[in-house]
Parts: structure tokens; sequence; C-alpha cells
């Protein structure tokens, strides 16, 4: 049985499949996702991805402590953990938008997961946290990407204390896009999905690119970064499309899905 489930199409949906050990990740789940990650990047067909998990008690446990517990060295320790690492690069460097669909546990891994994609639909039961520290880890790898949403002590705490938030804190810290009843997270995450769809994809790519190099740059460097980009974006066929629909009153048809 594969440890994920995958409907292609123009909205591309995954799903962790692991619902027996609240999908942890174990380090063949991560090698698949970001070997599909890698090959819908290049599928231009695909315009908006959706990440979620089977199962009704957790998006995502977080690392696999039955495959942690037997690694005996340094090297198959860094190994692991650094997989994480190239996991949220994955998300974070897939041209497309990813959008997260996330309930039950949402905790150490599975909050970087739920970190490392663009925007995240979370459903009312969902419990984010870094527990790590109870169990005689820390959550190294996953507060680069967390801290840089919910800010940097925030994060510290959650690390320090293993203390979990709920659904509501969350989205009241910026982590969540929008919050919905219980199981109610994909049928949202699939209205975000057709919302970004009517816009152009190229330039919803452009858009994701754009905000991804400018996070971490002085404002000086990412005025620049967004300059040259937004320059892209207006010579684009799909941009003469969008004004030119827009001064004719009509519904843009836009080139690049095509």
């Amino acid at each position: 049985m594969s440890n994920l489930v995958t409907a292609r199409g123009a909205v591309t949906e995954i799903a962790l499949n692991r619902p027996e050990v609240r999908n942890a990740l174990n380090t063949e789940t991560i090698n698949e996702l970001i070997d599909l990650l890698r090959d819908l990047g290049d599928d231009a067909s695909v315009d908006v991805v959706i990440l979620t998990a089977l199962g009704d008690k957790a998006f995502c446990a977080g690392a696999d402590l039955g495959e942690v517990r037997q690694l005996t060295s340094s090297d198959q320790m860094r190994a692991y953990f650094g997989n994480m690492a190239r996991l949220i690069g994955a998300l974070q460097q897939l041209p497309q938008p990813v959008i997260g669909a996330v309930f039950g546990h949402v905790l150490a891994g599975g909050m970087g997961l739920a970190a490392g994609v663009d925007l995240l639909v979370a459903s009312e039961d969902a419990r984010f946290g870094l527990p790590e520290v109870k169990v005689g880890l820390y959550p190294m790898v996953v507060t680069a990407p967390i801290s840089r949403l919910i800010g940097a002590r925030r994060t510290l705490e959650l690390g320090l204390t293993g203390r979990v938030i709920d659904a509501a804190t969350a989205f009241e810290w910026g982590f969540v896009n929008r919050l919905v009843p219980q199981g109610a997270a994909l049928d949202e995450a699939r209205k975000l999905a057709e919302e970004i769809r009517a816009g152009s994809p190229y330039i919803a790519r452009l858009g994701k690119e754009g905000w991804r190099l400018s996070q971490d740059q002085a404002m000086p460097d990412a005025l620049e970064t967004l300059k040259n980009l937004v320059s892209l974006v207006a010579l684009s066929d799909d941009s003469r499309e969008g004004v030119a629909a827009f001064t004719e009153k009509r519904k843009p048809v836009w080139p690049s899905r095509g």
C-alpha cells in the first residue's frame, strides 16, 4: 500500500496514507512525497496542489519515532532529519501554489509540513504543537518555517514547553488562513483552489515565486526582486489577455492554460 494517495488533475490532491500511525513521516513517505512534488512541478497541466491526509485523528503527528529509535549514528540522524528539510524546501520551491487541508493532530513535523505549504485551511478540531521536548527531541528543522509565520518568541515557547494550541489560536496567530467546521477542511481547500484557478496559472506561479524570494530579503533587495518579476508579469500574454478581457467586459481565456 502506498504511503500517499494522489488524485491528479488541474487541482491535484495528495493525501498522506498512514492513518494507523497518525500519518507519521518515515523516510519512505518523505522521499515519495519529494519525488511526487518534483514531478508535479514539471507538469504544466497542474495549477494548484492540495496536501491533506487520510483518517480522522491526525493530519500528521510528525516523525516516525519507531524509525528514529533505530538510528544509531550521527550520519543516520543527519540523513533522516535532512530529509525533512528537503521536503519543506520542495514544498516551497514547487512552482504551483500548495494548499494544506489539516485536521486533528498537526504536531512536530506535521506542523512543519503545515508551515511549508503556501496557504492553510484547518478544521476546528485541529491541534498544533511542537511536543518533541517531551520525548527528548527538539524541533530544530521545522522551527525555520514556523517562526516566519508566527514569530520567533511564540515558536520558541512552543518548542521549549511542548504546548499544543487549538485551531482558533493558530488562526489568530496567522498560521491558518481559513478556519472551518470539523470535517470541512478539504472541501474548503477545494473552493480556495478554484478561486486561485480563476486567475492565470502562469501569473500565480510568478506571484508565488516573488513572495518566496522576497521573504528573507532586506527591503531594498525585495523591491528589486519584485520589480523585475512584475515586469515579466506585465509583459506576459496572460497579462495582455487579462487587460483586454477587462476592457471588453468578458472573462479572460488564459493563454498559459492552453
